[in-house]
């Protein structure tokens, strides 16, 4: 069954022109009533007197779908307010928001000023945040919606003459990531996106050092359809078929990936020691060795490894039910041993390639969603009972670990449980 959005109702913002446009076209051609906000704007935000929310608006309305026009700002609370509220007036609901309006004011750390970092902050931050506000409250409402961040790989990583912009990128990620866990009690699911597309937007708004710090753009290598292919990744993520969540895609010349924060295991001074900076000199290949990381799906998460014991199995095991939620079966493979026993009920495997495969096949089927209780370690031993649902059945079940000296599972028994 292919993806539809009949009956939804999506607001992208930023969609008069490039990635923005392409997306609201994509949404509409599947069904769905589009709102496209977008005021007018050149490249560092100032307004040109132009109207391309007008334009795609009529393409879609010429192409047998619905949207509606907005030209208020988001970078005001009352703007991304007044832009669910067209949404509201004109629909009658809310299921999916791509916070996708930016500008550029690219410079170099020396030549940053107060007014361009405002800018910057206002429309890329403060606006993700004023539209989703009253969206998520919508949603939360409905029991449903989707919302997609746009990010940028250099807020993630960072790039030279694009300081005020890798930070406004940063902080929407952090946005994202909050947003996710607050919503998954509603169903409401959030991830971010890192798009990469050769449209006239784009490159008109690069510097010339950060043009240099990547590389250079070659004219040559800009394919026509950049913004359809990265649209392509957009529309499966606010689609009912996506179930991840707190989650970052990206998608860059028909290449299409993941990215991920995460912590290393790293080193534990010895109980009731406090160490001094040598030991931390000495220890510094183990803490910054990415062996066996970890990826936090919350603040919370990443406070109890810190204050825990430190030792597997118990990050371990909870690694494994984090994994299994998410649908994640490379994790899962990277957290068992090559020779792994996995006796469950209706399966007897060996070895993290056949967990993982395994796992792909259930995660195909539906998705399971494990609820533990305490974890109770004896040694290398950790025992857990869990519900979980699968194929829309419920199961009890009683699961037990067995961790190798490296922290990954060795063993993993499971019966059904009273």
């Amino acid at each position: 069954m292919g993806i539809d959005f009949t009956d939804r109702v999506a607001i992208v913002t930023g969609a008069g022109n490039g990635l923005g446009a392409s997306y609201a076209r994509a949404l509409a051609a599947r069904g769905a009533a589009v709102v496209v906000n977008d005021l007018g704007t050149s490249v560092d935000g100032s307004r040109d007197g132009s109207h391309p929310a007008d334009r795609v608006v009529a393409d879609i309305i010429a192409a047998g779908g619905r949207a509606v026009a907005n030209v208020d700002s988001v970078a005001t609370p009352d703007g991304g307010r007044a832009v669910v509220d067209a949404a509201i007036k004109e629909f009658g609901r809310v299921d999916i928001v791509i916070n996708n309006a930016g500008n550029r004011r690219n410079a170099p750390i020396g030549e940053i000023t107060p007014d361009d970092l405002e800018s910057v902050l206002a429309v890329h931050l403060k606006g993700a945040l004023y539209v989703s506000q009253p969206a998520f409250a919508v949603m939360k409402d409905q029991g449903y919606g989707r919302f997609l961040f746009t990010s940028s790989s250099a807020g993630l990583f960072g790039n030279a003459g694009q300081i005020s912009y890798a930070a406004a990128k940063a902080g929407v990620f952090g946005l994202s990531q909050a947003l996710a866990i607050e919503g998954a009690p509603h169903g409401i699911l959030a991830n971010v996106l890192l798009p990469m597309a050769g449209t006239s937007r784009a490159l008109a708004g690069m510097s010339a050092q950060a043009t240099a710090a990547i590389g250079g753009i070659d004219p040559a290598t800009v394919r026509a359809d950049d913004a359809d292919m990265v649209g392509a990744l957009v529309t499966y993520l606010v689609s009912e078929r996506c179930t991840h969540t707190h989650e970052v895609f990206a998608g860059a010349g028909g290449r299409y990936y993941s990215a991920f924060v995460a912590t290393t295991r790293g080193w534990r001074c010895p109980t009731g020691t406090v160490p001094v900076p040598e030991d931390i000199a000495a220890h510094l290949d183990e803490i910054r060795s990415r062996a066996g990381y970890a990826v936090p799906d919350s603040l919370g998460a990443d406070i109890e490894a810190n204050h825990g014991d430190g030792a597997d199995p118990y990050s371990a095991v909870r690694r494994y039910f984090d994994a299994v939620r998410r649908k994640d079966a490379d994790t899962l493979y990277d957290l068992f041993t090559e020779d792994a026993d996995f006796d469950v009920p209706g399966a007897r495997l060996t070895g993290n390639r056949s967990v993982r495969d395994f796992y792909r096949g259930v995660f195909e089927r539906s998705t399971p969603w494990p609820t533990p209780g305490p974890l109770l370690a004896d040694g290398d031993q950790v025992a857990v009972r869990i519900a979980l649902q699968i194929d829309g059945a419920d199961h009890r079940m009683a699961d037990f670990f067995t961790i190798a000296p490296d922290g990954r599972i060795s063993r993993m028994h499971a019966y059904q449980a009273d």
